[in-house]
C-alpha cells in the first residue's frame, strides 16, 4: 500500500534531511516523494525558517509540466543561498485520493527534483485549509513564496511574474 501516514515530526525531519543536499552526480537517487495532508505540509514549510518557494503541480497538467524545469533550475540557482524549494503534487483525485505514485516519482526523477517533494492527500476535504495557508484557490500550476518569518510574500495567483521578476523577488527575500 502506498499510503504512509506520517506524523508532522517525521515529515519535518524528511524535509530537513540530507536527501535534499546530496551530491549531484546521481540526482535521481536523491529524489523522493512523501504523502502528506495539509497540516503536515504547512508545518513542514513553516519549520524551515528560510525563504521557501512552493510549487503546486500535477503530472496531468500540461502547463505545470512545462514550468517544472524552471522550478528545478531555481532550486539549483538559490539552494546554497538559503532558498528551500518544495514541490507539491496535486495528482490525487476524488475522495479516495487515487493517483499513480510511480508516475509522480518517475516525473520527479526525470526532472532531477532533488528537494522536498510531497503528494497532497485529502485536498477535496481540506481545500479551505489549503487556500487559507497557501493561497491556492484550485488552479494549478500555482507557486507561493514564503519569507524567512514563514509569512506568505507572493502567490502566482495574486500576480503573475516573469522568471526574471521571480528571481528578483527571491533575491530580495534572501537578502532580508
Amino acid at each position: 500500500m502506498y499510503r504512509t501516514w506520517i506524523c508532522a515530526g517525521v515529515l519535518a525531519a524528511a524535509v530537513l534531511g540530507a536527501g535534499a543536499n546530496r551530491a549531484a552526480d546521481e540526482p535521481d537517487k536523491n529524489v523522493t516523494v512523501t504523502e502528506a495532508k495539509v497540516d503536515a505540509l504547512a508545518k513542514a514549510v513553516a519549520d524551515q525558517k528560510k525563504v521557501v518557494l512552493v510549487d503546486f503541480w500535477a503530472t496531468w497538467c500540461g502547463p505545470c509540466v512545462k514550468k517544472f524545469p524552471h522550478f528545478v533550475d531555481t532550486h539549483k540557482k538559490y539552494k546554497d543561498k538559503g532558498l528551500v524549494c518544495v514541490s507539491v503534487s496535486m495528482d490525487p483525485k476524488g475522495k479516495d485520493d487515487k493517483y499513480d505514485k510511480d508516475a509522480v516519482l518517475k516525473f520527479l526523477k526525470e526532472k532531477g527534483a532533488a528537494f522536498p517533494n510531497f503528494v497532497l492527500l485529502g485536498y477535496q476535504a481540506d481545500e479551505e485549509q489549503v487556500n487559507k495557508r497557501f493561497g491556492l484557490d484550485g488552479g494549478i500550476p500555482f507557486q507561493v513564496l514564503f519569507g524567512k518569518d514563514g509569512k506568505r510574500v507572493w502567490t502566482s495567483e495574486e500576480k503573475e511574474l516573469t522568471d526574471a521578476e521571480l528571481d528578483k523577488l527571491i533575491e530580495a527575500e534572501l537578502a532580508k
